[in-house]
Parts: structure tokens; C-alpha cells; sequence
């Protein structure tokens, strides 16, 4: 019900007023037993007012402020008034009336300038919703150019690297393979697979984050003997370490704390999650440390958690950090676009499960990952 602010100093007209309106509308009085002094403390919305000269001449700075707070919304006032005080109350109109009436009022005259007042504040106030969603599309669209900015040149940045490094394998192998022995040969070509296999799941993040954002991302339970799921991650990790300078070593330890593994889970999305945190925990790790990973079955959840004595995550950074293309202050020039924990946090959202952090800067940080697994059937 639309609620009328009355502002009627003449008590037979506020009388009458109040009796024609309150049929169909709420009607608001500040004081109804007399002279309307103070209206400062006056702090119910309403959706039209109804006003008199007496009122208009008392109030008018109030009205007009409460237009101007309203703005660009419409407020509108009608001026009750005789003929004669028409040329008196013009000085007030211009800045606080949207229209008037002469009396002696008419019944049905009154209905329908409230009803066309009152139209055209929901008017406003659907244009001003309109215009409010149109602003937020337009950032919404400004934001999606950005991050589409930022992600080409986050490719073309990490891609770049590990690029070179192949081509420039690829040159020495094609003009010193006969000088070079099969050892040294065979390392080259190891180094390359793995700087393609980098190329390729940085593709695939990218790839992995428009599905999600179009709402295209499948999700299939399967049963899983967890235990030799991960056994197998840590397997490939540590084959990949083998690569790495043999005086810069990083230890992958995966500990099982359960004797009954099988669960179901959705598997391509639990190897990306396991595979980012284990991948930027040995990232951010120094020579000579060790990165636990941890699993935990219960009857209801699996746990399971990636340990790393490494750089730490700022506290002020943690709040953001799984956000799309966001990295900790902290990480110099570790490569990285910041999408892998994006990726991970929209994982476990689609598992259904939780995702905490514990980190300190130069101590280390423990990601925790808990899932809700699917009982198996019999």
C-alpha cells in the first residue's frame, strides 16, 4: 500500500483529506492535533506528500531536501491551495511542487492527480533500477574485458619462457647431437617434455576456468581407492623432480593415515586439485624441504592435506587468494598466473566441500582440503 505524507495546516481539509485518502493508501500525519512545527526528526519513507500553503511556506527547505535525497528518483508534492494564494505560494512551487490543486477539492479530481503522481515515482524508481542494472552489466562487461586482457597477457608471458627453452633445445639437439653424449641428450629431451607438458596444463587451466564460468564443467562420481589415486599423483611429481638440478632438491612425502580408501569422488577434478597444491607446493618450497601430503578417510569425508615449508602466504593476501588471476605480494618472480587455486576453490565448490588455508610467511603453509564422499553401493 503506498503510503501519503499529509502536511495539512487547515484542520477541515486535513480532516477531509485524511478521510478520502486512508480508503486506498497509508496516510502519514507528523502531528494531527495541531500546528506542524519540526519536521527534522520526521524519518518514515512515503511515496508522495500532500501539502498546503501554510505547510509549504513553514517546510519548503525540508521538501526540497527531501527531493534532492531522493534524486534522481522522483518525490513528488501536491499543493492543496486556493485560487487567491496561488500567486503566493509561486515562489516556493518551481522548486518543491510537482503539482497542485484549487480548492474546494473534488473527490475524484484528487484520485486521479495522486494516481498519476504516484505512477510516475514507480516510474522513476523502476527507471532508476533499470539504469542501476545497466551500470552493473557495464561493469560486469568492463571487468570480463579485463580479465580477458590480463589473461592473454598472462599466456603470452608464461607461455614465452618455457617456449624459448624448447627452441632453443630443439636448435642444439638438430646442430651438436653428434657431439653430444646420450646422457646429456636424453636430459635435453626430458627437459623439453616437461617444459611442453608446461605449456599444455597452463592451456588447460585456461581451458578448465571457461568451462566453469559458462556452467559447462562435468561432473561424474566414480569409485576411487583413494590411496592409490594419490600414490600415483606423487609418483608422476617425483619422476618431474628427478628433472630438477640434483643440488636443489625438493622431497615429496604422501602419507595415508586410513586402511580403507574407496570412495566416490568426482576423479578428473580431485587430480586437479591435488595436482595444483602439490604443484605450487614444491614451487614455493626451498632447496632441501620436504612437502607432506597427507590423506584421511572417514566414514563421511576425505581429507586431505598438502604441507610445504616454503615463502608463506601474507596474511593481508590470504583473503584473496583464490580469486582469479590474484598471487601473494610475496612471490618475486616465481612464475604463475594465478589461476590454479581459482581453479581448485571451484573443485571443491562443485564437490560440495571446504577448503581452508594455515600459513605464515617465511614458515610455510598447509592447504586443507575436505570432501563429502558418496557411500558406495553394495
Amino acid at each position: 500500500m503506498s503510503q501519503i505524507l499529509l502536511l495539512v495546516e487547515q484542520k477541515e481539509n486535513r480532516r477531509l483529506l485524511l478521510e478520502w485518502l486512508a480508503v486506498n493508501y497509508m496516510v502519514l500525519l507528523p502531528n494531527s492535533t495541531g500546528e506542524i512545527d519540526d519536521l527534522s526528526q520526521f524519518n518514515q519513507s512515503f511515496g508522495m506528500g500532500i501539502i498546503d500553503g501554510l505547510a509549504l511556506k513553514r517546510h519548503w527547505q525540508w521538501i526540497a531536501a527531501k527531493k534532492q535525497a531522493e534524486h534522481p528518483v522522483c518525490l513528488p508534492f501536491l499543493l492543496i491551495t486556493s485560487r487567491s494564494d496561488v500567486g503566493m505560494a509561486t515562489q516556493f512551487i518551481w522548486q518543491t511542487i510537482d503539482d497542485l490543486i484549487i480548492a474546494p477539492i473534488e473527490k475524484i479530481e484528487l484520485q486521479a492527480r495522486v494516481e498519476i503522481l504516484l505512477r510516475s515515482r514507480q516510474l522513476s524508481l523502476t527507471l532508476k533500477l533499470s539504469h542501476d542494472q545497466l551500470d552493473r552489466s557495464l561493469q560486469t562487461a568492463k571487468e570480463l574485458n579485463d580479465m580477458k586482457t590480463s589473461l592473454l597477457y598472462m599466456i603470452a608471458h608464461d607461455v614465452r619462457n618455457p617456449l624459448n627453452f624448447i627452441i632453443g633445445t630443439t636448435q642444439v639437439l638438430t646442430q651438436y647431437k653428434s657431439k653430444l653424449t646420450d646422457e646429456k641428450t636424453q636430459e635435453l629431451l626430458d627437459k623439453t617434455q616437461a617444459a611442453a607438458k608446461g605449456i599444455d596444463l597452463l592451456l588447460d587451466d585456461v581451458l578448465q576456468l571457461g568451462k566453469f564460468e559458462s556452467g559447462k564443467m562435468a561432473f561424474c562420481l566414480l569409485p576411487l581407492d583413494l590411496a592409490k589415486f594419490c600414490n600415483e599423483l606423487v609418483g608422476e611429481f617425483q619422476s618431474s623432480l628427478k628433472l630438477k638440478p640434483q643440488t636443489e632438491p625438493v622431497t615429496l612425502i604422501f602419507v595415508n593415515h586410513s586402511p580403507s580408501t574407496m570412495a566416490c569422488l568426482e576423479a578428473s577434478l580431485l587430480r586437479r586439485i591435488l595436482s595444483n597444491l602439490l604443484s605450487n607446493a614444491i614451487k614455493y618450497s626451498p632447496p632441501n624441504t620436504q612437502v607432506i601430503f597427507e590423506l584421511k578417510v572417514t566414514e563421511n569425508e576425505a581429507i586431505f592435506s598438502v604441507q610445504d615449508a616454503g615463502i608463506g602466504i601474507p596474511i593481508a593476501d590470504q583473503e584473496r587468494l583464490f580469486d582469479s588471476f590474484y598471487r601473494a605480494k610475496n612471490v618475486g618472480q616465481i612464475p604463475g598466473t594465478g589461476l590454479g587455486l581459482n581453479i581448485v576453490k571451484k573443485c571443491v565448490d562443485l564437490h560440495s566441500g571446504e577448503i581452508s588455508l594455515s600459513s605464515e610467511e617465511g614458515v610455510g603453509s598447509t592447504f586443507t582440503v575436505t570432501l563429502p564422499i558418496a557411500q558406495l553401493a553394495e
